[in-house]
């Protein structure tokens, strides 16, 4: 019986890297032979994820503003060798940021300028490739913080130039990109989620309420994020997949000239995921909270399709799973199993998170043993 163990991160609780080292150390004590690879979808960790899988590479720490304009110290993964800079917009502009004791804070104030900063130094240290992924965001200001930080300038109808900032959105006429700083860049632009700008699916809508938008404020940031995408991309207005990634910087992105491609596509092919899959019997995945979103290009679901594509069964470990036993079956997955041992509220969950990791995947080997390869 040979475990492919493939894990996304669980925000707040555990990496991708740490998930894979508690579950191989419990199945390899227990005698089931196992692999672990850490893996990102372009999500949080992806970095990481990508360091991981290199012979060569770094961490590079600079200062940058947070969502709320705090200023704090991100980091991005740099590998000299490739002048490859591998930045995760969550580092500076993550969904963290804008949570208070009293709940989020005012999304119009909110900015992903940040992560604009971190491509900035990114560059000027030397990189001439910059992958972004985009999930673990706080913000969703259609990019326009990034944008403004990277040289890009918006004007009205009068030709007046506008600040970078939310509520310019309704108030822009065109935009100026002859001055942006990675016009010599490749840049490639990683999305978790395959939704666009706007719609029932949309940067806004699907996702604003996870970032502290109320009811009026998805009227309103619709009609804003609507207005910008008609004047600055008549073409296709922010209805490319990729677009509404990250509160819209996948939108913005591409606009400064990124390529867009699912982070699952990019970071699979650097962990040589196919071949792993081939040599296993059996795969397990998993995230924390299973879910419609699952759906939409995350991790656990693209797993699972590799591991149909080789007829190999696929069990997913998730920390909440909101999805029918139909619906798991329809994605992929062989069946899916909770984190949690018991009763207890999010925070005890996230703290708990490799303990209870441990205790699943021992809870697994009994299965696994009377499976056998020559049952699969």
């Amino acid at each position: 019986m040979k475990v492919l163990v493939t894990i996304d991160s669980f925000k707040g609780s555990f990496s991708s890297a740490e998930a894979a080292t508690v579950a191989t150390r419990v199945f390899n004590h227990y005698g089931v032979q196992s692999t672990g690879v850490t893996l990102a979808d372009g999500g949080e960790g992806t970095s990481a994820a990508f360091l991981a899988n290199q012979e060569d590479g770094h961490w590079e720490t600079v200062m940058v503003h947070d969502p709320c304009g705090k200023v704090i110290d991100a980091k991005y993964a740099y590998v000299p060798t490739k002048h490859i800079a591998v930045i995760d917009a969550a580092m500076a502009s993550g969904i963290q940021s804008v949570k208070t004791d009293l709940g989020f804070v005012d999304p119009v104030t909110t900015s992903s300028a940040g992560t604009g900063e971190l491509i900035m130094a990114a560059i000027k240290h030397g990189a001439t490739k910059v992958i972004v992924g985009l999930g673990g965001t706080g913000t969703t200001d259609a990019g326009i913080g990034l944008m403004g930080v990277l040289g890009a300038k918006f004007y009205d109808s009068y030709h007046q130039l506008l600040p970078a900032v939310i509520g310019s959105l309704a108030l822009i006429d065109h935009v100026d990109l002859s001055n942006i700083a990675t016009e010599n860049v490749q840049l490639i632009a990683c999305t978790d989620v395959d939704s666009y700008l706007t719609g029932a699916s949309g940067a806004v809508q699907m996702f604003g309420p996870q970032k502290g938008l109320t009811e009026l404020d998805l009227k309103h940031f619709e009609l804003w994020f609507q207005h910008f995408s008609q004047q600055v991309d008549p073409t296709y207005q922010g209805r490319l997949v990729g677009d509404g990634a990250a509160g819209g910087i996948g939108f913005a992105l591409r606009l400064l000239g990124a390529t867009t491609m699912p982070g699952f596509q990019l970071m699979s092919h650097v962990a040589q995921l196919d071949d792993k899959i081939a040599a296993a019997d059996i795969v397990i995945t998993g995230e924390g909270q299973l879910d419609q979103q699952s759906l939409h290009g995350k991790l656990p679901v693209q797993v699972a399709q590799r591991a149909q594509r080789f007829h190999k069964p696929c069990l997913c470990v998730a920390g909440n799973i909101k999805l029918t036993v139909p619906e798991l079956q329809a994605a992929g997955f062989t069946t899916a199993f909770s984190l949690v041992q018991q009763v207890t509220d999010l925070e005890s969950a996230i703290r708990e998170g490799k303990q209870n990791l441990a205790l699943l995947m021992e809870r697994l080997v009994p299965l696994l043993q009377i499976i056998g390869p020559d049952r699969l």
